[in-house]
């Protein structure tokens, strides 16, 4: 290991200890590198610039546009109301129409403190007033959360796939869909067994003209990921083209359909767009700079030669163990773009499917979302409960766990992640 990479390594901690913005940490870190390795610091624009250069990126703001309209729009209310109308009988209903919502809302928004906000600020109070423990509502609400960035479009895996390469976006949002699914239902049994110890209220069974009316009034919304998704597997989008096509249906349903979005609406909707996606950005050009630095010292090299002697199954158990605890300390977007190319290509060359691993790694990182210390859905939804994020992680971790036994399903059953894939030819 060289006295650049060292000084590398010690600044990134010592910034990540002290809490410097992560974008701004990974570009400080590699400055230290350049200088300590005596290489031309012009290196860092110039990788950053090729980093934030690629086509696939444009659709990380049109996503984000998409669902800062779909939320300022009021669609939110049609897509729960729908949720309700065929499990609202089960016990723990509002538990799992929250997550059910969370499912829907990930293939629209894809960025789960996005949805965190918006569907906590009501189903949250909701649960409250239905006697749900405030500790409970909110564990449920940020382990539910989870789901959208599984469910694609999931702006995390534009950027691994772009980080790494070898790895088709389409592919990979095909190859998320059953893991997104199962992380759900799996969710949904825990809240159930919850909720009939606990004897958690239950509405009254809708009949099926009631649950027609439902459906109709949330078509509009669930329009939005056939348009994305059957686009894209249709072959009549890219996925950049899908993205701006559902911005641009996003933007004429909750401007002149559903009129809840207002033209003095929109300065604010399009700086909240840009300031997201300018983070997103920013942050895969300074990790851009970080992987050339990664890739110069050749640790894949020095790491592929001694992983490839042991078991395949023993080196996934250690990736999700290791990236799991990643997740705790360390933001997802920066987690995937500086892991990622160091995992994936040893994944590949012990004969794991570049698709499958990209889930995995993705799936592992969005965990790391809802644990302490520095989960982030856990300090957006305590506020709203009103409890700490203590209570939050005590309410929620049976779901959390639960994510965490579909997540080694899908690891060591590949199946689940590859059968939609090669179904259509991926």
């Amino acid at each position: 290991m060289s006295i650049a990479l060292i000084a590398l390594i010690a600044c990134f901690f010592i910034l990540l200890i002290s809490g410097f913005p992560i974008a701004f940490n990974l570009i400080l870190s590699s400055f230290v590198y350049l200088v300590v390795g005596d290489y031309p610091i012009t290196l860092i624009p110039q990788r950053m610039f090729q980093g934030m250069n690629g086509f696939a990126l444009l659709a990380v703001p049109f996503f984000i546009l998409t669902g800062q309209l779909m939320v300022k729009g009021a669609i939110l209310k049609s897509l729960t109301d729908f949720v309700n109308a065929f499990v609202g009988h089960v016990r723990g209903a509002l538990a799992l129409v929250t997550v059910g919502s969370c499912l829907f809302m990930g293939a629209i928004v894809g960025l789960a403190v996005a949805e965190t906000a918006s569907l906590g600020s009501f189903l949250i109070p909701m649960m409250k007033e239905e006697g749900y423990k405030p500790r409970f509502a909110s564990g449920v609400m940020a382990g539910a959360s989870l789901l959208g960035p599984i469910m694609p479009p999931s702006v995390l895996m534009i950027l691994y796939c772009i980080s790494v390469g070898k790895t088709s976006i389409a592919g990979i949002f095909l190859a998320s869909i059953i893991p997104a699914v199962l992380i759900a239902v799996a969710q949904m049994l825990v809240i159930y067994f919850i909720a009939k110890r606990d004897k958690l209220p239950r509405h009254e069974r809708m009949a099926w003209p009631e649950k027609w009316t439902q459906f109709k009034a949330a078509i509009p919304a669930l329009l939005l990921p056939v348009i994305i998704l059957g686009g894209i597997f249709g072959g009549i989008f890219t996925v950049t083209e899908a993205s701006a096509a559902a911005a641009a249906y996003a933007f004429i349903l909750t401007m002149f359909v559903t009129r809840e979005v207002k033209w003095r609406d929109l300065p604010g909707i399009f700086m909240e767009t840009a300031v997201t996606s300018g983070l997103v950005i920013l942050l895969a050009g300074a990790a851009t700079v970080t992987a050339w630095a990664i890739a110069n010292e050749q640790i894949v090299e020095a790491l592929a030669a001694p992983l490839s002697d042991i078991p395949l199954w023993a080196f996934l158990l250690f990736v999700n163990i290791g990236l799991l605890i990643n997740g705790m300390f360390m933001d997802d977007y920066a987690s995937v773009i500086v892991l990622g190319p160091i995992i994936a290509p040893i994944a590949w060359a012990l004969g794991v499917d570049p698709l499958q691993i990209g889930v995995i790694i993705c799936v592992n990182l969005v965990i790391g979302l809802a644990t302490p210390p520095f989960g982030i859905t856990l300090f957006v939804t305590s506020p709203m409960a009103g409890v700490s994020v203590e209570d939050t992680f005590r309410g929620g971790w049976p779901m959390l766990v639960a994510s965490i036994v579909v997540l080694f399903l899908l690891t060591y059953w590949p199946p689940l992640t590859l059968w939609l894939p090669k179904m259509f030819g991926y």
